[in-house]
């Protein structure tokens, strides 16, 4: 297998970051977790089983342009819902032999914590760190790995992208990595089912919600949408809708900490909150 190695010659590696942030106005330390997340992607396509890449982070990698650097890898195994804990587990063992293997043949990283199931299976989490090559600090990129439920559309020969530019040609400096994904619809709607009912709010799924509506042209309220969502709704485990008065407070509270810094000035000055919490609304008079 070859691996990504673009790192392994610093100097290039720092100026191709300082030519990419110039010319795409996102923050140099996400440029590089970028980066390093794009070499943790392909190494996890060689892994046994279905493993579907997921998330925001699939999202701007392979659906849409670059416009939200993410710091984490969300990933599915498809499963039947009524799937026992052994099951899961062995429907999970490539992956986390696969993980488990990361050091050995990729030396910069390390396992901060291994791939480690919980909720009964249902969910497998690992923290891998490096060590930034603009600050020297180490830097964390988790993994999270879903064995909750089957997909409800066919799976998608993504091609994911990474924001890294060379410097003298201006071109990406790191190959297209070809992984399955889930579809672009069913990824929307696992956003709105998270911004409906996820139990810690997050505003980067109503920043993903009103980018679809604005700049990817989806229409959330089409019928066929609406049942995607409340298909996925309707998935055991999920908490109940809450649009409440203290969920949109608790939005507005994180705007500033946690969405202003993996976004661009322009960007971050396009995101309405009121219009994202209005169409998550709507969607929700429409289930």
């Amino acid at each position: 297998m070859e691996f990504i190695h673009t790192h392994e010659d610093p100097d290039l590696f720092r100026e191709a970051i300082t030519f990419t942030a110039s010319q795409t106005r996102f923050l140099p330390r996400l440029i590089e977790k970028d980066y390093f997340c794009t070499v943790l992607l392909s190494y996890l396509t060689a892994s046994e089983g279905p493993l579907v890449f997921k998330g925001g982070t699939c999202l701007a990698k392979v659906h849409a342009e670059f416009y939200r650097l993410s710091e984490d890898l969300d990933f599915a195994i498809p499963t039947p819902i009524n799937a026992t804990r052994t099951e899961r587990r062995f429907l999970s063992a490539g992956v986390k032999e696969t993980t488990a293997r990361i050091t050995d043949d990729l030396k910069i990283f390390r396992i901060i914590e291994p791939l480690t199931g919980a909720n009964n299976s249902t969910q497998y989490v690992a923290r891998i760190g490096y060590p930034s090559l603009l600050t020297r600090q180490d830097e964390i990129i988790k993994i999270e790995v879903g064995l909750r439920e089957p997909l409800l559309t066919n799976v998608y020969n993504g091609m994911a992208r990474t924001l890294l530019l060379n410097p003298v040609s201006g071109q990406p400096i790191t190959p297209i990595v070809s992984i399955p994904c889930i579809s672009r619809e069913e990824a929307m709607a696992e956003k709105l089912r998270a911004a409906l009912s996820r139990r810690e709010v997050a505003i980067r799924d109503f920043y993903d919600i009103d980018y679809a509506k604005r700049k990817m042209g989806l229409n959330l309220l089409e019928p066929a949408f609406i049942e995607l969502v409340r298909r996925k709704l309707a998935i055991s485990g999920n908490a109940p809708i809450d649009l409440s008065q203290t969920r949109l407070e608790t939005l507005q509270q994180q705007v500033a900490p946690q969405l202003k810094p993996v976004l661009r000035e322009k960007d971050f000055a396009e995101f309405d909150l009121a219009s994202a919490f209005k169409l998550v609304t709507a969607v929700a008079t429409r289930l």
